[in-house]
């Protein structure tokens, strides 16, 4: 995990600086997104990118996104540090459900093509 945890730490760092651009840190940088917002930002960024996803699909505890988030230039202020730090782990959360519930559809429309296959034959 620590090569796809070096590059989610790249790619957060990425998205730091993006959101901070041309303005006075610790300006209002959130535009009104919520820690779920930020989630589902870095659920779909990640998505195309496998090494990130897969840091993700490895659900990221509180200690492990901490570890990320207190590596950013310049450090968030606490109240950003704890909300980004649940963003990452809700990122996790969700993009582990989303693997299982894939694998559980994709066995599920094997089955069925088998069954359909057995029905067929007789």
């Amino acid at each position: 995990m620590r090569n796809s945890s070096a590059a989610f730490g790249r790619y957060l760092q990425s998205w730091w600086e993006r959101q901070l651009d041309g303005g006075d840190y610790p300006s209002d940088w959130l535009h009104g997104r919520s820690a779920e917002a930020l989630a589902s930002e870095f659920r779909r960024d990640a998505q195309f990118e496998f090494v990130q996803a897969r840091y993700l699909h490895h659900r990221p505890n509180a200690e492990s996104a901490r570890l990320l988030v207190d590596q950013l230039v310049p450090a968030p202020v606490e109240l950003d540090t704890e909300l980004l730090v649940s963003a990452i782990v809700r990122a996790g959360v969700t993009a582990q459900r989303v693997r299982t519930t894939g694998a559980i559809g994709a066995s599920v429309t094997v089955l069925a093509l088998v069954l359909r296959n057995i029905l067929r034959r007789r």
